[in-house]
């Protein structure tokens, strides 16, 4: 089972005049949204429409809509329906999918990467308790299965637990106090030590997988620190209330990593804990909703290590439904080359402006064909009102490195590659795209066309703000590109590549 359709109105960035209407059909959905267009809006309605605990949806509705109506509606490939809407949450109905799904943002990664001082690891334990870990069934007492999140609530109802005293006013601890606390306690204890070896033994290869791009990182887990929580009855209070992972890098075992690691190190951690958390915790053996929702997670990773992730994501979770949402165009171009061909569907989110002036999020389905889909989007700038001649002209560009580097691939031409946007060297692609195609006339004529556009539009350091940019010479633009895509247009053949700063091969459509 998996979500058929997501539908958003009166929500944070989307007013009910410019609803969200995502049909996936039990599709992944890789999502493009720059800054302020509505992404994380698409987040934020999930994450509080699958929430275990009832919420209020009032504050979030769009401040622009008025009476305020706001609704986040989502129905599944076998026709149920969940409906978050100020009539109410539907807190009951969503629990088991509520404990499958999973959540996890850049500021998520953040807060598992942070102490309580430069010098103190990093606190695991409450994230654990009550996300981390938290549905892990564990053998209790008697052969039983508890979730440690059930564990952790006996204990902090036990410790909280208090009675009248006969005859008179006040609350006190009842006598069996102790001895009630001891036994959730040792069942708390034995569970998550149960918990902590099932994600030891997912997370310490997860991490190898993400840090090992071309040989082997001396980044290593070693395991979790976990003494058992206790209770001190001179203090009347619990102890040992914590969780921390421990790290060696070489020779060296970093007291806090936080303060040691590069930030790319420490969100390969905190990605592999969390995901080996959802392995150890969610059963894959029925057809439920799992839903597993990422919200710009990889922008503190540099290129060459997204691709990892990106497969660890696709391999390791292919019976869950997969949201991949990010602000970065240039690897949601390169995410959407490496998944073609499998169970996903691309969406591009971007804001416009109405007749008002109200700002409108616009969501739009990407096709298969990403250079067309490029040059869509570039047209669809030049025609908004008013034009928006700068962002047509770097949609152009992308579209014509895009072009001219699957010509490149399909004909074998050695070319440097690069992950890292800012490497691509157009001049470069040309120069190559041109010497093969040189006994073509009709290739060699389009290639030749875009030279006039080099300088002005199609150059990613050309665009000066103090020298506007016609809309008229973007058209111009767009149409030398077409005119080389449709010139190129070939049955494709294997790739022979030479790669730069990305070292990993070109996956084939």
């Amino acid at each position: 089972m998996s979500i058929e359709r997501i539908q958003i109105s009166d929500f944070r960035a989307f007013p009910a005049l410019a609803p969200a209407d995502i049909v996936l059909d039990g599709c992944n959905m890789l999502a493009y949204g720059e800054n302020g267009s509505g992404k994380s809006s698409i987040y934020r309605a999930l994450r509080g429409l699958f929430s275990s605990s009832a919420q209020d949806i009032m504050p979030l509705h769009n401040v622009f809509t008025d009476p305020p109506q706001p609704s986040v509606r989502v129905t599944l490939t076998d026709k149920t329906e969940y409906h978050w809407s100020a009539a109410g949450h539907p807190t009951a109905d969503i629990q088991d999918v509520a404990r499958k799904s999973a959540f996890l943002s850049h500021t998520r990664l953040i807060e598992m990467n942070t102490g309580a001082t430069p010098n103190d690891k990093p606190e695991l334990f409450h994230v654990a308790v009550a996300h981390l870990i938290a549905d892990f069934e564990a053998t209790v007492t008697g052969g039983a299965k508890r979730n440690v999140g059930e564990l952790w609530q006996a204990v902090t109802n036990a410790f909280s637990r208090t009675e009248q005293y006969a005859g008179g006013s006040g609350q006190r601890r009842p006598k069996n106090f102790v001895a009630v606390l001891q036994t959730a306690l040792d069942e708390f204890n034995d569970g998550m030590g149960q918990a902590i070896t099932a994600l030891e033994g997912q997370a310490k290869p997860l991490l190898r997988r993400l840090v090992d791009v071309l040989t082997q990182d001396a980044l290593e887990l070693v395991g979790f620190t976990f003494y058992g929580v206790n209770y001190d009855a001179e203090r009347k209070t619990l102890r040992n209330v914590t969780l921390t992972a421990n790290v060696n890098f070489r020779d060296h075992t970093p007291p806090a990593h936080q303060s040691f690691l590069n930030e790319g190190r420490q969100s390969a951690l905190a990605i592999a804990i969390y995901l080996a958390g959802r392995m150890a915790c969610v059963p894959t053996t029925d057809d439920a909703l799992r839903l597993l929702v990422f919200d710009d997670l990889l922008i503190s990773l540099d290129h060459s290590h997204r691709r990892p992730v990106l497969e660890v994501i696709a391999t390791e979770f292919k019976d869950w439904q997969i949201i991949l949402l990010t602000h970065d165009r240039f690897w949601f171009e390169m995410a959407r080359e490496q998944l073609l061909g499998k169970p996903w569907k691309c969406v591009e989110i971007y804001e416009s402006v109405d007749g008002d002036g109200l700002l409108r999020p616009s969501v739009w389905n990407s096709s298969e064909n990403l250079v067309d889909e490029t040059l869509k989007q570039a047209k669809r700038f030049l025609d908004e009102n008013p034009p928006q001649p700068a962002a047509a002209a770097n949609y152009a560009r992308t579209a014509c490195e895009l072009a001219l580097r699957r010509y490149c691939r399909n004909h074998n031409i050695l070319f440097a590659y690069a992950d890292d946007p800012q490497k691509i060297k157009l001049d470069d692609l040309l120069k190559k795209a041109a010497a093969h195609a040189a006994p073509d006339a009709g290739r060699k004529a389009a290639i030749g066309g875009l030279n006039q556009h080099k300088k002005l539009i199609l150059n990613p350091l050309s665009h000066n703000p103090t020298q506007p940019i016609v809309k008229a010479d973007v058209q111009a633009a767009i149409t030398a590109v077409k005119a080389l895509v449709t010139a190129c247009s070939t049955k494709k053949k294997s790739v022979t590549a030479v790669f730069s700063s990305s070292r990993f091969p070109l996956r084939q459509r």
